[in-house]
């Protein structure tokens, strides 16, 4: 896993999710555009839908 920058404007965010969602989400994250981990495609869904 690559390593956050270290910058002002890193932060973390926690979520809890039940176990048939975090499937989903590793199953999404597995598609090249997602990056390949869950937390790449939760910044990228983030990202893509803060600029609709």
């Amino acid at each position: 896993m690559a390593k956050l920058p270290n910058t002002e404007n890193t932060e973390v965010l926690t979520i809890r999710i039940s176990p048939k969602l975090k499937e989903k989400l590793n199953q999404l994250a597995k598609k090249s555009k997602y990056g390949g981990s869950a937390s790449s495609c939760i910044r990228y869904l983030i990202e893509y839908h803060s600029k609709l």
